[in-house]
């Protein structure tokens, strides 16, 4: 609350004392350069990290190791940090992302007005075969000069739109090609929010050849919601939402580095990048955890939510189809 003193000076209220508003800018102004020299000192303790690990310091891998090192600090000291992460532009990929919805929304807007002119030509495609037949029909009557006169128009004309009518079939065409390629190189998977299978490929790909060049381990963890606890919610609807959800909460519990990606039938793989098998448990640990305290209510009633996981390394010696199928083969 701010409020005029006898000296004609701002100052702010709180709980029955006066501090001037210059006061106040300047404590803030403390407060900011603590937060500044602690982030710096962290900084610093990140790259001494990465130095005694052997890793280069390239602003990926100081991205990891920043977050890595942050889960080791007391919390108030993880909660000041965090709070110059918040200020932080969105992430590239998180923009790439909700960008491909809205290229993704207007190509199938552009499909369903294709698909709505050509319905209109072969229309009128019908409609020069059934003038055709008349004309046959009255050659030998009165009307047969105004008929042939007729026919020659409507033949100048029909020629112009199947000529144009050519045209949008070789721009639908590449279109569809350009629709395809798109989809092959998307990274975001719409239905539940995360990284989809492409993106996933891509990262193991490039992670096997960073493990095989700097020797640090990384691993995948991959999960899914039991059958039961499917089989308990009713509408395929609120099981798409549920599956959502979780993937939400775990996509928002995950460090900045680590990479959650739905992989196909309900089942979600997170990357893991410098993490060893070992620390792995932990992972599944903390999301069990959040699994276990959060209320999940259908259709007024509430449900218990039940995970199933896996986990392995990433090796280089092995394809990423090799590295998936074994972690797939450990659910049921």
């Amino acid at each position: 609350m701010y409020c005029i003193d006898q000296g004609g000076d701002v100052v702010v209220k709180s709980k029955g004392r006066k501090v001037s508003l210059q006061q106040s800018k300047n404590e803030k102004s403390v407060k900011d350069d603590t937060m500044i020299r602690q982030v710096s000192t962290f900084s610093k303790q990140v790259v001494e990290k990465m130095s005694q690990a052997g890793i280069p310091a390239t602003p990926e891998n100081f991205a990891i190791y920043f977050d890595k090192l942050l889960e080791e600090k007391p919390l108030k000291q993880r909660q000041t940090i965090q709070k110059v992460l918040e200020t932080e532009t969105l992430e590239e990929n998180i923009y790439v992302a909700h960008v491909e919805n809205d290229v993704k929304e207007s190509f199938r807007q552009i499909k369903i007005i294709l698909e709505a002119v050509s319905g209109m030509y072969t229309k009128i495609n019908k409609l020069k075969t059934l003038t055709k037949h008349k004309i046959q029909e009255l050659s030998n009557g009165s009307g047969q000069i105004a008929l042939v006169a007729y026919e020659e128009q409507l033949e100048e004309i029909v020629q112009s739109l199947e000529l144009q009518q050519k045209t949008i079939k070789d721009h639908y065409g590449t279109i569809a090609e350009k629709i395809k390629t798109f989809h092959a190189n998307s990274i975001f998977d719409p239905k539940y929010d995360v990284y989809n299978k492409n993106f996933l490929f891509k990262t193991i790909e490039s992670e096997k050849k960073n493990v095989s060049a700097f020797g640090y381990e990384s691993s995948l963890v991959a999960f899914k919601i039991k059958q039961k606890t499917l089989e308990s919610i009713k509408s395929q609807k609120d099981k798409e939402l549920v599956i959502k959800n979780i993937a939400a909460m775990i996509l928002k519990r995950s460090r900045r580095s680590d990479i959650v990606a739905h992989l196909g039938n309900n089942i979600f793989v997170i990357v893991l990048r410098h993490t060893t098998l070992s620390q792995t448990e932990k992972v599944i640990e903390s999301i069990d955890y959040l699994i276990q305290n959060t209320n999940y209510i259908v259709d007024s009633q509430q449900i218990e939510i039940a995970l199933e996981y896996s986990r392995g390394k990433i090796a280089p010696h092995q394809t990423k189809d090799q590295i998936l199928s074994a972690l797939i083969s450990q659910l049921s």
